[in-house]
């Protein structure tokens, strides 16, 4: 009996281990706007992105970080809860409530949709931020001068 409970144990411990850990898969690198115009071939895949990350009420949204032909596409953002290391500390500088962070996100993409409210085609499942460069909060004068006028 105590020869079963131990394999039992070892094998749930196992199981468990390998189900949190995630396979270091190396992220392909691509601009904003090339992803936008043809986003069905990184669909599934690793990416890695610089973008302005937008949140407020019920928004969670990637923007292009320079002007972009494609400026109406948006990409839905869910940022997972276990962000970890330098990924958890420049999580934690993100402006609180409504604000714009620009940095480089690393995670899954999925093309598709729809997402977020029903009005997205696009989402990247962030579990890296490799590089904040910019925040603000939203203002409803002014914008900064960082974030493109197109």
């Amino acid at each position: 009996m105590r020869l079963w409970a131990g394999l039992i144990f070892t094998l749930l411990a196992f199981s468990h281990s390998g189900a949190t850990q995630k396979p270091d898969v190396i992220a392909q690198e691509i601009s904003y706007c090339d992803l936008i115009k043809a986003p069905q071939p990184f669909a599934g895949k690793r990416i890695r992105v610089r973008a302005i990350y937008k949140d407020g009420f019920e928004i969670q949204s990637l923007d292009p970080p320079a002007c972009c032909a494609e400026h109406e596409a948006k990409i839905w953002v869910e940022i997972e809860a276990e962000l970890q290391g330098g990924s958890l500390k420049l999580y934690r500088k993100f402006p609180k409530g409504m604000g714009l962070s620009r940095a480089t996100f690393e995670g899954i993409f999925e093309a598709g949709g729809p997402y977020g409210d029903g009005g997205y085609r696009l989402k990247l499942i962030i579990d890296k931020i490799k590089k904040l460069e910019a925040t603000a909060k939203i203002s409803t004068r002014h914008e900064p001068a960082w974030v493109p006028k197109d």
